[in-house]
């Protein structure tokens, strides 16, 4: 017997990790990383191989198993399963820094908004655990008696820049494959079988080196964005004392737009624009997949599937910051009301870029809805951010090169295809 054993080391590039444990909360739930029985951080291994497969298409999809759906025969209800020649023997952790005193994963905070209102809806916040930027992972992968289609195999390897876990349509879980190697014993000789027994445990695993290539983003829009006045994105902090100021969300200490926040807005506004020109549009919890929730993804009905686009966390570039206090009115003295007091910290100027990235399909007139709503974002009908109803949150186009879509086409061709 043959034995190839693969390393290959992936890296984040966006903060992120595969959920593993959701757990209720009064307001919500929080949304806790899956873990080992000793308590570390884990990649599973079922998360790797259905990207890998998902990435080799049909072309090498045999050598990840049968799927569940190949029967026998259409009379039997037995299935006809057939192992993966890949095997995925597991995962090692690797931490984004050195330094113990820092924490190992940070959380983000955020929440649904109900359409009827236009606010956050009730008992939706979820507190996400997230592994930051730069968190690695090896992966070990064997295959007996490797076949003619060792190379093409190889050759999809170096190209995986996998996106894994939860939030993968608001930027979070993008990797990069940064190394990999690969290493054969041939066990039917003496001296391949001797180096096999020698070598044990990890050690028998190649160490990973640089791959070559990379993978071209899809990218769908690339905006720049100015700030026309007050921004503030919040973190959902409960905890913090009462005479501190709301923080803005910061993504490695600059202030940033979260990708949830940017994708919630655009879909929002792409419901509307659906509904004023008579193309069906849900709320995200139907059945009916309307355009929406194709370009966007639903989970709130069965079966759920993943959106066609990802929005990325935009970080705020040149930001001027400042304190804005506020208190709230008593309603029977008119006067304010005592203990009421409260600031927000808010980013009042600078520039950030609306990036939209395509992972699916998308049909004719698509990219023109998503180019509608920003077009829209630049008019000041919608804002970003909190309080977008008491002048939170403005933003205007700076690319010079900018031009909006014609409203009277995307409208034909949106009729059209849903009629």
């Amino acid at each position: 017997m043959k034995v190839l054993l693969l390393t290959a080391r992936i890296r984040l590039e966006t903060e992120g990790g595969v959920i593993g444990t959701e757990v209720p909360t009064e307001r919500g739930s929080d949304l806790q990383l899956r873990r080992d029985p000793a308590g570390g951080i884990h990649l599973p291994g079922t998360t790797v191989a259905g990207s890998l497969r998902e990435h080799c298409g049909q072309e090498l999809d045999d050598l990840f198993g049968s799927q569940p759906e190949e029967r026998k025969g259409t009379d039997s209800e037995d299935f006809a399963l057939t192992p993966s020649a890949i095997q995925v023997l597991g995962t090692r952790y690797r931490r984004a820094v050195d330094d113990p005193e820092l924490e190992e994963t940070r959380h983000h905070a955020r929440t649904a908004i109900d359409r009827s209102r236009g606010a956050a809806r009730n008992n939706a916040l979820h507190r996400v655990e997230q592994l930051p930027r730069g968190t690695e992972f090896d992966i070990m992968l064997r295959w007996n008696d490797p076949d003619q289609r060792r190379e093409r195999f190889l050759a999809k390897l170096k190209s995986w820049h996998p996106r894994l876990g939860r939030g993968v349509t608001t930027g979070a879980g993008k990797c990069r494959l940064i190394g990999w190697g690969a290493a054969d014993y041939d066990l039917t000789t003496p001296e391949g079988l001797l180096d096999w027994v020698r070598r044990t445990g990890l050690d028998s695993y190649p160490a990973p080196t640089s791959p070559s290539g990379t993978t071209p983003e899809a990218e769908l829009l690339n905006v720049q964005m100015t700030i026309v006045d007050g921004l503030h994105c919040g973190v959902g902090d409960d905890n913090k004392p009462e005479e501190a100021a709301r923080e803005v969300f910061r993504l490695d200490g600059a202030p940033a737009i979260p990708g949830s926040t940017l994708k919630g807005v655009l879909r929002s506004r792409a419901e509307y624009i659906c509904r004023v020109i008579g193309v069906p549009a849900c709320d995200g919890q139907s059945s009916d997949g309307c355009r929406p929730c194709r370009i966007f993804g639903s989970g709130g009905h069965k079966p759920a599937w993943r959106g066609a686009i990802v929005v990325h966390t935009a970080v705020i570039e040149n930001p001027v910051e400042q304190e804005l206090p506020h208190v709230a009115i008593d309603r029977f003295s008119g006067g304010y009301k005592d203990g009421a007091l409260y600031k927000d910290k808010l980013v009042v100027a600078g520039q950030f870029r609306l990036r939209v990235e395509r992972i699916g399909k998308l049909e004719d007139g698509d990219v023109q809805l998503l180019m509608a709503v920003v077009a829209d974002l630049d008019e000041g009908l919608i804002g970003i951010g909190q309080s977008t109803t008491r002048g939170y949150g403005t933003v205007r186009i700076a690319d010079p090169g900018w031009q909006a879509p014609d409203l009277a086409s995307l409208a034909s061709t949106l009729r059209k295809d849903a009629a």
